[in-house]
């Protein structure tokens, strides 16, 4: 069974002007400091923490994940809404921002100097819904890694040396407590087969508690636009994949938990690692995403791209070399991505192109994506929606524990207009005791006028 892309109705976002914004701001200056009933946050369900069917849009002025931390999140998303973006004048400030929603449906920004960070892959989420990693932020801890505990709002830095302008998240290992990145590395000089043009980069598995470092494999130039099927670990923890680009097509290799390489396969221009959940649940074998359709993203047109069909297809996660495993339905669209799985049912985002792509598009790439979802691929051939954003939402991530549990069908948590960041209530207070004090002279030059007029 094939799924179309949904018509999902969208507004341009990513190039409006900001007149509506300065509009929402200013309602916002005129009604934030009367709405002492909206602080109030939503509860934990009764049964447990489940994945929402949907999310709503944040406020631009949501409390950050330092000022006010949700706690464990259910999920992690962005996209072009003016509460996902820089703030709209006069509480402008740059960069971007990604949204978190905790168990209790708490929401929660984080704030970055890049307006064009994708959740699940340039900050992903932690198995255990506790942490999320991306590169290292201004003004932020120092190292080239830092990750952020939701429960505390602290972060903490990883690494030596100044940031990694292409500094990757590759995988979190299953038990939350070590992540595989993928790092630049300035310092190498490449040489015999590695000696092609590009940026030299190297595969390193940081552990958490200890803060060591481990490299893994040699170093190659790395792909900067393959972020969505980098690698994967094993359910286990035990061993883990992670690919690199070869003269055709991409190198998948395999390795066990402390990095050792244990075999290498070739996967042509059509396949993919399906994603950060491709080990099937019992570890035996790793998914792989074969294209039907165009390939060359710098050939194809918006029809083609959105006409692509992804199936799926197995390696033996011992050897490399391919194997059966459960028939699941092809899904339709630009690219597709795996988060995981529960039981035998395999989770997906399904993307959507913008109705404008760039000549050279990113197959996930923030500008030409307009909006994903979540979906259930089973093996009965049937596919299910197991989460459905808004249409401005264009990334997302989900808690591991949740999608391996099959905890589906959560409520749609709103987001409460407080707990804000303190520097829009400042520039909020601002707004209005601008034309408070300006009303409160004009009330005082006319009563003075009246004295005078009456002593006349």
């Amino acid at each position: 069974m094939t799924v179309p892309l949904r018509d999902t109705p969208h507004e341009p976002g990513k190039h409006r002007g900001k007149i509506i914004a300065a509009g929402i701001a200013a309602l916002f200056c005129a009604t934030a400091a009367v709405v002492p009933g909206l602080h109030v946050e939503p509860q934990p369900a009764s049964d447990g923490p489940a994945i929402p069917r949907s999310v709503e849009l944040p406020y631009f002025w949501q409390a950050t994940v330092d000022m006010a931390p949700p706690g464990p999140a259910t999920v992690l998303f962005g996209g072009d809404s003016w509460g996902l973006t820089s703030d709209p004048y006069p509480f402008e400030e740059e960069g971007g921002k990604l949204a978190v929603v905790g168990r209790n449906g708490a929401y929660r920004m984080l704030r970055y100097p890049d307006d064009k960070l994708r959740a699940g892959q340039d900050v992903r989420l932690s198995p255990d819904g506790n942490l999320v990693a991306q590169s290292m932020l201004t003004g932020g801890p120092a190292g080239w890694l830092v990750v952020t505990d939701l429960r505390t709002g602290r972060s903490r830095g990883y690494g030596d040396g100044p940031p990694a302008c292409c500094f990757e998240v590759a995988a979190w290992r299953p038990d939350s407590g070590a992540v595989l990145v993928l790092h630049r590395k300035d310092s190498v000089v490449l040489t015999g087969a590695n000696q092609e043009p590009g940026m030299p980069a190297q595969y390193v598995l940081v552990d958490l508690a200890s803060g060591a470092e481990v490299p893994v494999d040699d170093v190659f130039v790395r792909d900067p636009v393959a972020s969505a099927w980098v690698a994967a670990f094993a359910p286990d923890g035990h061993g883990f994949v992670a690919t690199r680009p070869a003269a055709s097509g991409t190198e998948l290799r395999g390795y066990d938990a402390t990095g050792r390489r244990l075999w290498t396969r070739h996967l042509d221009d059509r396949q993919r690692l399906a994603g950060a959940g491709a080990y099937t649940p019992d570890g035996s074998a790793v998914a792989l995403l074969t294209i039907d359709g165009c390939t060359n993203t710098k050939e194809c047109d918006h029809d083609q791209l959105a006409a692509r069909r992804w199936g799926v297809s197995y390696v033996d996660a011992a050897t490399g070399a391919d194997r059966e495993g459960p028939a699941l339905p092809a899904v339709t669209g630009p690219a597709v991505r795996v988060l995981g799985w529960s039981g035998g049912t395999l989770v997906v985002v399904q993307y959507e192109l913008e109705d404008e792509t760039l000549l050279e598009p990113d197959e996930t790439g923030w500008s030409e994506t307009r909006h994903v979802r979540v979906l259930a691929l089973q093996p009965d051939g049937a596919v299910s929606v197991v989460l459905d954003p808004p249409g401005d939402v264009s990334s997302i991530d989900i808690a591991q524990y949740l999608l391996r549990d099959g905890r589906f069908g959560g409520p749609v948590p709103d987001p409460a207009a407080l707990p804000a960041r303190w520097s829009v209530i400042a520039q909020a207070a601002l707004c209005l005791l601008v034309p408070a004090t300006a009303a409160v002279v004009v009330v005082l030059r006319a009563v003075r006028r009246r004295r005078v007029a009456a002593r006349a």
